[in-house]
């Protein structure tokens, strides 16, 4: 079913697991006992972005495994706290119920979610006229903004979330979004265990960024630079384009096509009753959003 579309909702569903999974007590459980706070906390949380946002189209696109960067540096994401078993556990539970309500979802192999949104991204905005709203808790795909790609990026609740344009993050970093990578392969990141250059702070990477738009062209430009900012740089160099290549996205994944056939939504209202019965939740079964005609 092609429909006209003037925005297109894209979910970081383990960005959105992890939120529901820390936010609602363990004790919420189903009818049978299992625990069922990640799944409940999503669900709410995604079927009021859909009635609040009134997206002609929506997706969620999830993690799997481990990543090509991995491969890079096997350090990459080191000191992550393991993930907590219940939330996989979960999550296996969670993904049926999206389907069944027709949310199309996207995952590819040795890749993580956030090249997927950034492929998904690419290809919507140069195939179609719509704008695309990202919802993330993750500060990469403000690499991925635009005059039609936003980011609703969550602070201390999905309620309370913050809407970022160019401009917001202009203001926050002083960097535009297409040197988002060659500002974290400056300054680095704890999160994900990518290094960085040590002793470049954001100030001085925003500074540098603003005279020269790129990692290669601050490097080519050495000489220009303070004695003590050009010994940081040059004893940082290789951690420097490590970080690079950990930073940037990939927005051509391979086997990863959006569908413009496939808005979502277009679900049978009994086989969805069929199956939310077994989460025991009237409030969750009340918020779906009625089926597109």
């Amino acid at each position: 079913m092609r429909i006209q579309l003037s925005k297109v909702m894209l979910i970081d569903g383990h960005s959105l697991a992890f939120r529901a999974f820390y936010a609602i007590p363990p004790s919420f459980c189903d009818p049978t006992g299992r625990p069922s706070n990640l799944i409940y906390g999503f669900l709410m949380m995604l079927f009021r972005l859909v009635a609040e946002e009134q997206p002609d189209a929506v997706a969620v696109v999830f993690d799997k495994a481990h990543s090509f960067r991995e491969s890079l540096y096997p350090a990459y994401k080191a000191g992550r706290q393991a993930l907590d078993p219940a939330i996989a556990e979960q999550v296996e539970r969670l993904i049926p119920l999206i389907e069944v309500v027709d949310i199309p979802i996207y995952i590819a192999e040795g890749y993580e979610a956030d090249d997927v949104l950034a492929t998904l991204t690419r290809q919507i905005v140069e195939k179609s006229d719509a704008h695309v709203l990202i919802v993330s808790g993750d500060r990469d795909m403000f690499a991925l903004l635009s005059a039609r790609v936003n980011v609703l990026y969550p602070t201390r609740s999905i309620r309370k979330a913050e809407r970022y344009t160019p401009a917001r993050l202009f203001e926050r970093w002083r960097i535009r979004p297409e040197q988002v990578a060659d500002f974290k392969a400056l300054v680095g990141d704890p999160s994900d265990n990518i290094p960085g250059v040590r002793g470049i702070g954001e100030k001085t990477a925003a500074r540098l960024l603003q005279h020269y738009p790129t990692l290669d062209a601050i490097y080519a430009h050495l000489d220009d630079l303070t004695p003590a900012l050009r010994r940081k740089l040059e004893a940082g160099c290789d951690a420097a384009w490590l970080s690079l290549q950990l930073a940037r996205l990939v927005d051509d994944v391979p086997g990863i096509v959006y569908d413009f056939d496939r808005p979502g939504l277009l679900y049978d209202p009994a086989i969805v009753d069929e199956h939310f019965s077994a989460l025991g939740s009237r409030s969750v079964r009340e918020a779906i959003p009625p089926p597109r005609r």
